[in-house]
């Protein structure tokens, strides 16, 4: 059964400056992770962490999405934000970046053929991502005003952890979609798990079968709202796939909690999956931005005055820190 339990005890952990500015501090948190059943190459929690060199006035967690390009975008735009007076955490999430599977690509593992090895993935970085957020609070780092930021996979995982913890003000879910079953058999940006399909493996689950796994995914989705609780859905027989969609925990956020950023030419995400984690969620708050998927990336200031705006952060002076250029002190 899929499960987001951890021990929940606060894990020691080595930090070191890594940058700083006129405005800002950057270090890199490294940690043993909680989770049960990593994988090689994953046991190592990786923490960005960007302090102002002011008095916070709120925190903010920003989860990355698939792979490795849009790392450095949301890195440099955490910098942003940082100067602009919010302490904000940038968690690598396993799998991706430096926290790649041995032997594998980053990215790929969570949406893979192989469907155990698929949860785990997911498991796992929901549980770091909370073991952060504790790390945080015991630390004093958390804020009262804080904000929750995920795009792409961050955003699918982001919908989970708010669902599973109060402790977000606000969570952003940026081009994101749900309808697992459909991304997979749909989206160009996996084509490599149709190919392992084609190669013969995914029969666990039927998930070799597009049209049975299709249907059969969307009559579970009409099943979720039966359910009472979160521990109610994972322990039905709904398709194991379902149990690590956001789609299942959307109706456990609360709707005035939750933004949601559509890319009006988003290639990656089919429509209907876009539709369908909005609907899930309440039909929350919608910006509809006119770029694709990933066109969007360098304009980090429309993103980082949002952030502030739902953070009820007002003050002129800040919005400016997030156009103005950082200066990057090599002392």
């Amino acid at each position: 059964m899929v499960s987001f339990e951890y021990s929940r005890k606060i894990p020691s952990f080595s930090s070191g400056y890594i940058m700083k500015g006129k405005n800002f501090r950057a270090s890199v948190m490294k940690f043993p992770t909680l989770y049960e059943k990593p994988f090689p190459g994953t046991e190592t929690v990786e923490v960005y962490q960007f302090e102002p060199k002011e008095k916070p006035v709120g925190s903010l967690m920003l989860l990355h999405g698939l792979g490795t390009i849009n790392i450095p975008f949301l890195l440099w735009m955490a910098i942003h934000i940082a100067s602009a007076g919010v302490t904000t955490f940038v968690p690598i999430l396993p799998g991706n970046f430096t926290r790649t599977a041995n032997g594998s690509v980053s990215g790929r593992d969570y949406f893979s053929a192989d469907i155990e090895k698929m949860t785990r993935f997911w498991e796992h970085a929901v549980v770091d991502a909370l073991t952060v957020l504790d790390l945080a609070k015991e630390n004093n780092w958390w804020h009262n005003n804080n904000c929750l930021v995920g795009y792409c996979l961050g955003g699918m995982i982001s919908v989970i952890l708010t669902a599973l913890s109060e402790d977000f003000d606000r969570t952003i879910v940026i081009t994101s979609g749900g309808d697992v079953a459909t991304l997979m058999w749909k989206s160009p940006t996996l084509a490599y798990f149709r190919r392992d399909i084609a190669r013969g493996l995914g029969k666990e689950s039927r998930m070799d079968d597009k049209k049975s796994l299709i249907e059969n995914f969307k009559k579970d989705i009409d099943r979720l709202s039966s359910f009472s609780s979160i521990q109610q859905m994972l322990q039905s027989d709904i398709h194991p796939l379902l149990k690590i969609d956001p789609v299942a925990y959307a109706k456990y956020t609360q709707p005035q909690k939750m933004v949601f950023i559509e890319a009006l030419f988003d290639r990656a995400l089919p429509k209907e999956t876009r539709k369908i984690l909005w609907q899930a969620l309440g039909k929350p708050k919608k910006y509809i931005i006119p770029t694709g998927h990933v066109t969007w990336l360098p304009f980090q200031y429309f993103l980082g005055s949002l952030v502030l705006k739902e953070m009820n952060i007002k003050e002129l002076k800040r919005k400016f820190k997030l156009l103005e250029k950082p200066k990057i002190e090599e002392k």
